[in-house]
């Protein structure tokens, strides 16, 4: 039996027009899945952290980043 991946938790700043649309359902959008998906910070405006950092699914999910907390 297959085990179910489980994301690690993501900044709570993290958005995307998937996950505004589709809420927690945003895996399910197929621009999500062919890696399309453009993803902004709400703390920055940007697709650059406040800690000039990268913003995306990997990126948003590393608790050592300043502005990181936990959604």
């Amino acid at each position: 039996m297959e085990l179910e991946q489980v994301r690690p938790p993501r900044c709570i700043h993290l958005q995307s027009k998937a996950m505004a649309i589709h809420g927690e359902g945003f895996e399910g959008d197929s621009d999500y899945q062919d890696g399309m998906t453009d993803f902004t910070c709400i703390m920055s405006g940007r697709s650059i952290g406040p800690d000039f950092g990268d913003v995306g699914m990997k990126a948003c999910c590393n608790p050592d980043r300043d502005c990181y907390e936990e959604y």
